[in-house]
């Protein structure tokens, strides 16, 4: 009797309820349209629900059509199995070979198609969510070192932060010691010129009139002799002006405070040479 048209036929309107995808011809010759309808569930994989469809020529065994679906989908060529009708196919054989009625020219034009199942392997997965999972693996490891970046320049800037911070304030202190230390300088120099001022009574030599000079007690015999010259008016006189306490005539290089002179001291003077 006629052959038994295979379940293995499936109609164009496949195509038109399911998105298909369309995969280069394989092969030379008489060619069958086949449809690779996936019975698992791959959402999210890049496995379009409607499957793969293309062209297969009938002189090449089926793992021709293997390979061509293991290349797209970037899995290992013994990580796919196809069956017809529930039956696991022989790799090695045609697809006419493994019982399959394959359509004849009428059925051709009609669209007809050698519709195959496949499933993946156990552990396979598909090179789409392997590569996604990639992508994301590394965009998490870039997210990571981003962040260890930032909290790295984070911790960086507050420490230079703190740094400068540090520095401004020990500048800061050791200012204010210094200022703190002059200012203790300033005001003994002032107290040690205080303790230094002293006024003396200068009278010309067997006079009792005489004037009050404003020197120090550090000052020499030679600086009041020149201090009691320009008081009394006598800077351009000749000669050199003696200076005599208690009744000694008192050395030019020697200190006030050497020589005993103080507070209310009184001294003579007079002109020599």
């Amino acid at each position: 009797g006629p052959p038994r048209r295979s379940a293995a036929l499936a109609p164009r309107r496949v195509r038109e309820r399911d998105g298909e995808e369309e995969l280069p011809p394989i092969g030379e010759g008489i060619s069958n349209d086949y449809l690779l309808k996936p019975i698992q569930d791959f959402t999210d994989s890049g496995i379009p629900r409607g499957g793969f469809v293309g062209k297969f020529a009938r002189n090449l065994p089926v793992m021709r059509l293997k390979e061509a679906l293991a290349s797209r989908l970037g899995i290992p060529t013994d990580g796919v199995w196809f069956a017809v009708d529930g039956r696991d196919m022989d790799d090695d054989k045609t697809v006419g070979e493994n019982g399959v009625l394959e359509p004849g020219p009428a059925a051709r034009n009609a669209g007809a198609k050698v519709m195959i199942t496949f499933m993946l392997a156990d552990g396979i997965e598909p090179g789409a969510v392997v590569e996604r999972r990639r992508q994301q693996h590394e965009a998490e490891e870039r997210a990571f070192a981003e962040r260890m970046a930032r909290e790295m320049a984070a911790r960086e800037a507050a420490r230079e932060q703190a740094a400068a911070e540090a520095k401004a304030e020990a500048e800061a202190k050791a200012k204010a010691q210094a200022e703190a230390l002059a200012e203790v300088a300033a005001r003994q120099r002032a107290m040690a010129r205080e303790a230094d001022q002293c006024t003396v009574r200068c009278f010309p030599l067997g006079m009792t009139e005489g004037q009050d000079v404003r020197t120090t007690r550090s000052a020499t015999v030679t600086e009041l002799a020149q201090q009691v010259a320009e008081q009394m008016g006598m800077r351009g006189a000749t000669g050199t002006l003696v200076l005599t306490f208690n009744g000694e005539v008192l050395p030019q290089r020697t200190t006030l405070r050497n020589a005993g002179i103080g507070e209310g001291s009184e001294l003579f003077y007079y002109w020599e040479g």
